[in-house]
């Protein structure tokens, strides 16, 4: 018996041995090798060549910057698998890539590997009965709001259009919608799956609803999700948006306020508060300034209250657009493709927390630190992000229900400085890491830390993102040696 054992160790020594001094294969290599066993529709190019260096262009990029020798654009559900398979038998790293806007410092950890472009995968089909829709796992925010717009119906997907759509929801995905519906991921209602190994599984309640648990809050530790179905609801009223700025002297009456309505107004309807500190030097040449966008649904009561008590701050800047149709609120709301938001090649670094309530003395101590970044030219047009975009929908959810983590249910107020700069000089990258720390830490309390995990920057403990009880993390950690033991999807804020 102890032979036995002792054999299987030695084995797996072996194994592991002669895949860390494997070579990845030439892009060439892969052309040849690869190539015949995919779709037609599918191609493979290198990376130096024009084509292939705009595929690896991201948000965050240069700062972010896998390395692969082959980007291979799918065609289909079977490419997907196919490429899989093939990387195995190199052992070679994978990096499934659609929208580009993840920005974990973990993902520089792909190393000669193979981006999985899933673009081609780009359908939405709505149901016979016009209550889901299923969605190829290479469509984009702007896309899916487009088409079943379309069509008078809307699903609880991101913030940005410039996101993917899956992309967020596998991390719980934070909607315009969950005050009333719930994450992206609490909609889900099926996916299909490719595994560590090249297999896909139908995943649901019913289907395999262990992984189905995983998926909805930590997929992107266990497979490439090449189509899902997704509920989908009723577009019904218009909305509005009423945009404030305020000077600094105001932060603490700002914060103040916000705190003072949410905890009056438990369940304010679909409100959602979306701020921003920004640099604008026609209205203050020395600080950012304080901006908030109110936009809600239809004429909710608590609307009106929210917009006459930070009213009463004398904003310096107040207009109000009416009458907004979903399927231009992204773009009205600053949120669109051509918006700074959907900025490429900019690096973005951030340095996120969750909150349930402003400390506004901390908000004071962290402003001040931003202040003196974006003093520096190179860190001007950086963001600083303070958002709730609803309690009810998401808190009706049971919390065991999804691997997201319960904290992020109950810490509904995000906020991050989103530090946006350009090249690729060290210095100016050590200086945002500098004050990033900097503002990250003075605006938390003494609690317990919680990041969004798709806002974190890498380096967070497993339990800052997933969650402080042990037995879900020990649950998740089981899942993944059962599906995907040998950490092949391991590069987006892992959980092992």
């Amino acid at each position: 018996m102890r032979f036995a054992l002792l054999l299987q160790v030695l084995l797996r020594c072996t194994v592991a041995l002669s895949k860390v001094g494997h070579e990845p294969p030439s892009g060439e290599t892969v052309i040849k090798e690869l190539g015949p066993l995919l779709s037609k529709g599918a191609a493979i190019v290198l990376p130096s060549s024009k084509e292939g260096e705009e595929l690896q262009i991201r948000a965050s990029s240069p700062r972010i910057k896998p390395g692969y020798v082959a980007v291979v654009e799918v065609a289909s559900e079977k490419d997907v698998q196919e490429t899989i398979k093939y990387a195995n038998r190199r052992s070679t790293p994978f990096l499934a890539v659609s929208g580009a806007h993840g920005w974990p410092s973990s993902l520089n950890k792909v190393h000669g590997g193979i981006q999985i472009n899933m673009r081609k995968l780009n359908t939405t089909t709505l149901s016979h009965d016009g209550k889901s829709a299923t969605v190829g796992g290479g469509t984009m925010q702007y896309e899916i709001t487009a088409a079943l717009f379309n069509k008078g119906k809307q699903a609880v997907t991101g913030i940005c259009e410039c996101v993917s759509t899956i992309g967020p929801l596998l991390g719980g995905g934070h909607s315009m919608l969950q005050g009333r519906h719930g994450f992206a991921s609490d909609n889900l209602i099926s996916a299909r799956a490719v595994l560590a190994d090249g297999s896909v599984k139908s995943v649901s309640q019913t289907q395999h609803p262990d992984l189905f648990w995983a998926l909805r809050g930590a997929g992107h530790n266990f497979g490439v999700v090449t189509s899902f179905q997704v509920r989908v609801f009723e577009v019904t009223e218009k909305w509005t948006m009423v945009a404030l700025s305020f000077t600094q002297d105001k932060l603490e009456a700002f914060f103040e306020t916000w705190n003072g309505l949410e905890k009056r107004i438990r369940d304010p309807g679909m409100v959602v508060l979306n701020g921003v500190m920004a640099r604008n030097n026609d209205l203050d040449k020395n600080h950012p300034l304080i901006n908030l966008q109110i936009l809600y649904e239809g004429n909710p009561p608590a609307a009106t209250e929210y917009a006459t008590a930070f009213r009463k701050l004398s904003p310096v800047a107040d207009s109000t657009t009416r009458d907004i149709p979903w399927g231009k609120l992204f773009e009205v709301g600053g949120f669109g493709l051509s918006s700074p938001v959907c900025r490429k090649n900019q690096n973005i670094l951030g340095y996120p927390n969750s909150f349930d309530a402003w400390d506004p003395a901390a908000m004071r101590r962290g402003f001040e630190i931003y202040t003196e970044i974006t003093a520096d030219k190179t860190f001007a047009t950086s963001a600083w992000l303070l958002e709730s975009y609803g309690r009810k929908g998401v808190r009706d959810v049971p919390e065991k229900g999804s691997a997201v983590a319960p904290e992020e249910r109950r810490f509904h107020l995000l906020t991050s400085p989103m530090l946006w700069w350009e090249g690729d000089g060290e210095r100016d990258r050590e200086k945002a890491e500098l004050f990033g720390r900097r503002m990250q830490e003075a605006v938390r309390g003494e609690g317990r830390k919680h990041t969004y995990v798709n806002y974190a920057k890498g380096g967070e403990g497993m339990s800052e993102v997933y969650g402080y009880d042990a037995g879900r993390r020990a649950r998740l950690r089981a899942l993944k040696g059962m599906w995907d033991g040998e950490n092949r999807f391991g590069f987006y804020n892992p959980i092992v």
